[in-house]
């Protein structure tokens, strides 16, 4: 028998989700590959009580924040923990940059509900989250594994690191470059299930005809990916790759089945739209 395996989704609720096609007997079977999240902590029997915050689980937080360039709570089996982690170093955080609070792995001496009462003020204070990992970067709640990731690619995460002290000024540069370009070539390759990676500028003629476009060809939202990267600090280091690719640097960057739309022509084509908008 002959098996292709396609990545299809980074997030598909508390698992990564891939379709394997058996070329033979025409089956799909669905992989769902559990990484930990809210299940590992409900499997820690967790409830929050934002109306009885622990003090001394408060205190021992915000001095983790306070004290941490990164500060990252989590579990030893979270999949998604080490991924975001795996973001963080990209950022240029090293490992001893990084403190990482896996709740299953505090001493033995620690009592459970302390644990507990650990993510219960992170839940209250910060997060609201009740998956892991929960990251704090330069002193400043980020998210979970998706908001890290997203933090690298808008190149908040790398500045946070240069502001801390983590890197150089010539190092920052070097590794906003690189999320840069790792944003384009990851949102087109996500672009291979059949939708549209979009990076636009909120008054850029052309991002507003060909989201026009987009709008008209009903296309839905669920396959749409657009981000305005007008305040990303990736953002004239994206418009240098998007003249590599395209020829061209301006707003938008379009992408659709795996492969850069080189101009609006081609985004018309590709969604039968009707617009008539100019280079």
């Amino acid at each position: 028998k002959q098996w292709y395996q396609r990545r299809v989704a980074i997030t598909a609720g508390d698992c990564e989700v891939f379709l394997i096609f058996c070329v033979t007997e025409m089956k799909v079977l669905i992989v769902c590959v559990l990484l930990g999240l809210s299940q590992a902590l409900d499997n820690l029997q967790w409830d929050a009580n934002c109306s009885n915050i622990d003090p001394l689980a408060r205190d021992y937080v915000e001095k983790k924040i306070a004290t941490n360039k990164v500060y990252l709570i989590g579990l030893s089996y979270c999949g998604w923990c080490t991924w975001a982690r795996d973001y963080i170093v990209k950022m240029g955080f090293s490992s001893p940059d990084i403190e990482v609070e896996n709740l299953n792995d505090l001493p033995s001496d620690v009592p459970g509900d302390f644990k507990m009462d650990i993510i219960n003020y992170a839940y209250c204070q910060y997060s609201h989250m009740k998956t892991v990992p929960q990251v704090f970067l330069n002193h400043k709640f980020v998210g979970g594994a998706s908001d890290t990731r997203q933090a690298y690619y808008t190149g908040a995460g790398g500045k946070a690191a240069y502001k801390s002290g983590a890197v150089t000024r010539r190092k920052y540069k070097k590794n906003v470059k690189k999320a840069a370009i790792a944003f384009v070539d990851d949102g087109v390759e996500r672009s291979s299930a059949g939708t549209y990676f979009v990076l636009s500028k909120t008054h850029c003629p052309h991002c507003v005809a060909a989201k026009a476009c987009l709008k008209e060809a009903r296309v839905p939202d669920s396959d749409i990916e657009l981000y305005e990267i007008n305040d990303f600090q990736t953002h004239d280091e994206i418009k240098l790759y998007k003249a590599r690719i395209t020829g061209s640097p301006f707003t938008p960057l379009l992408a659709y089945n795996g492969k850069v739309l080189m101009n609006h022509t081609e985004l018309v084509k590709a969604t039968g739209c009707n617009s008539t908008t100019t280079e």
